[in-house]
């Protein structure tokens, strides 16, 4: 019977560079005919582009201070897998002197080599409540986001090869006057879809999922993001409540959605999973939903999934030897 080695990088920017035509790092996938393995080392593309929107209007420095107490592990998460990183903040208050449609700060875009990068990223989310209360966040990731920001003050920060993930922090529904069909829209032309349909952009929402008496922001008051939370629909992204006492499970979640996206394996071929052997650093993963790896199947895409501690750094030798399922 044959068996494949399928060594994949991770990103699924390479699968376009290949299925295109590019020169970029490909996908490697032999059917042995002799009896032996083939494959190569392939480092994955760890790029990713990240966008924080924060409602700077009345009622958010609470939100704000619970969001910025969390940047510390966001940080060490993309530190340790070796991602390739910019981060950039941007607010909710457009118009005659607001602050919106600008990376904040200096310098505007952070990096992995940005010194005392989790305590200036923790200032620009604690932002204080002077902004607009005519929250305008997703007009100002848009104007943020234009070509004729990216090309002049905001150099720097956008890569046509990386995943765009936006981070939205807000007690209210957008107030753009455009619809989130619209955004998506947007967001696509800039970060076209891959070959399969796959989006190379995603969006996360923090806010009022629904309207509660649990979960009232100012004067007893509430109003559900439901722009921002089709939005996230749209592009598979989280939906987390700002109404708890902390915001450690919402960030918690929209990391690991992040790095999901970026370390989601996708195979050439469908394998019959009995024979799945995943390895990294020539170590065997074991198959775990918790502290492993999971095999899904999602139409015609056949996907490996690394799950808790056993998700690899950037630099790792991952390799996945399988025994086709057209051979059996």
């Amino acid at each position: 019977m044959r068996r494949a080695t399928l060594v994949i990088p991770i990103l699924f920017f390479s699968l376009i560079q290949s299925g295109c035509g590019g020169n970029g790092a490909a996908s490697t996938f032999d059917v042995d005919q002799t009896g032996q393995n083939f494959g190569q080392k392939i480092l994955y593309n760890n790029k990713v582009d990240i966008v924080f929107i924060v409602d700077n209007s009345t009622s958010m420095g609470q939100h704000q201070t619970r969001l910025s107490q969390q940047v510390p592990i966001l940080v060490s998460v993309l530190k340790t897998l070796k991602m390739d990183y910019h981060i950039v903040v941007i607010s909710t208050s457009m118009g005659v002197g607001g602050n919106g449609g600008r990376f904040l700060g200096t310098p505007t875009v952070l990096t992995e080599t940005t010194p005392d990068l989790s305590n200036l990223l923790q200032q620009r989310i604690a932002q204080g409540e002077t902004g607009s209360n005519n929250e305008r966040g997703l007009y100002s990731m848009e104007t943020a986001l234009s070509p004729s920001y990216l090309n002049g003050e905001g150099a720097g920060f956008f890569r046509e090869d990386a995943l765009l993930a936006v981070i939205e922090l807000s007690d209210e529904d957008d107030k753009s006057n455009n619809s989130a069909n619209y955004y998506a829209n947007f967001l696509d032309k800039l970060k076209p879809p891959v070959a399969d349909g796959r989006k190379s952009w995603i969006f996360n929402f923090i806010g009022v999922l629904e309207n509660s008496s649990a979960c009232r922001t100012f004067n007893d008051y509430s109003e559900v993001g439901a722009t921002q939370m089709q939005l996230a629909d749209l592009s598979g992204g989280n939906k987390e409540s700002l109404c708890g006492s902390n915001l450690s499970a919402a960030v918690s979640n929209i990391k690991a959605r992040i790095v999901q996206i970026l370390t989601d394996f996708y195979l050439k071929a469908r394998p019959l999973e009995k024979t799945l052997k995943v390895m990294v650093n020539g170590q065997v993963v074991p198959q775990s939903s918790t502290d492993g790896w999971s095999y899904i199947e999602d139409g015609t895409k056949y996907i490996i999934r690394f799950n808790g501690d056993s998700v690899p750094p950037a630099d790792a030798d991952i390799r996945v030897d399988f025994t086709p399922a057209t051979n059996s």
